[in-house]
């Protein structure tokens, strides 16, 4: 089984078409069983970034099966910020145009996918002291966190649990900032979910990491933007996930103008 991991789509003025094509292209070919899309679809939550967004979308849902999430652009916090105001409008884009189901479940031979929806605005349990925090920062609450749990659970025995969400569960290489606003206590959190993989986008900028938590060791995949905003100068990059009954490799794929594609830069090999 293979996996085509992406996020940050940023459809607006910092989307780039070629890179669009790019993976629509990839997907069209075959080469996937699963495409799972981490969030952000749009860059300012207007309606036409969402319409663009879902037509993209329903290219790749041709061709493959997709998980999608929202990310926190996608959310349009200022209807309620900190827990004032009214709920209905904040996801409002989203569930119109990509998907009425925040936290979806996905079920492929030998893998069950459990997505969950770290984007909930300005509320109360997601201010902190750091201001650039604000509307940025993401959260998963407790009874979401069993919800996975629970998923998982259910799935059949012996499958890759793969976990979704947009906030990147570790600190950030070069940005240096926690994605949820539990921070490192996030890791401990999914750990116990039962997650085997857990896919992340939001910081832009890719990094795979095996972690080793209570015994068990749980992976953990961000991956950068599809947009021109990637962090530090970084190319854009897609990941693969090819999923073996011994092994997951997870394999980084950077653009390269040269070939107009993702091109295979490193491979990570982890036993199962």
């Amino acid at each position: 089984m293979r996996l085509l991991q992406l996020s940050d789509v940023h459809f607006g003025r910092h989307a780039i078409p070629a890179h669009l094509d790019a993976v629509t292209r990839r997907v069209a070919a075959g080469r996937y069983e699963a495409v799972v899309v981490c969030g952000d679809l749009t860059q300012r939550n207007f309606q036409w970034q969402f319409r663009a967004a879902a037509a993209w979308l329903d290219q790749l849902r041709a061709h493959t099966a997709v998980l999608v999430v929202p990310g926190n652009h996608d959310v349009a916090w200022w209807w309620k910020p900190a827990g004032l105001g009214v709920e209905w409008p904040l996801l409002r884009g989203y569930r119109k145009w990509i998907s009425a189901e925040l936290e979806p479940t996905l079920q492929l031979p030998g893998i069950t996918l459990v997505g969950l929806n770290s984007c909930h605005g300005v509320r109360p349990y997601t201010l902190t002291r750091r201001a650039r925090d604000l509307s940025v920062v993401g959260a998963i609450r407790p009874a979401q966190w069993v919800h996975a749990r629970e998923r998982f659970a259910a799935a059949p025995a012996g499958d890759l649990r793969v976990l979704v969400f947009h906030h990147n569960l570790l600190r950030g290489d070069l940005s240096r900032r926690w994605g949820l606003v539990d921070r490192a206590d996030g890791i401990a959190h999914a750990v116990a979910t039962g997650a085997d993989l857990v896919l992340n986008g939001h910081d832009h900028q890719t990094r795979i990491e095996a972690m080793q938590v209570d015994g068990r060791t749980m992976i953990v995949s961000h991956t950068t933007t599809l947009c021109g905003r990637t962090r530090g100068g970084l190319s854009s990059a897609v990941q693969e996930i090819d999923v073996a009954p011994d092994a997951v490799t997870l394999r980084a794929c950077v653009w390269e103008a040269a070939a107009q594609d993702y091109v295979p830069r490193q491979d990570r090999v982890f036993a199962r």
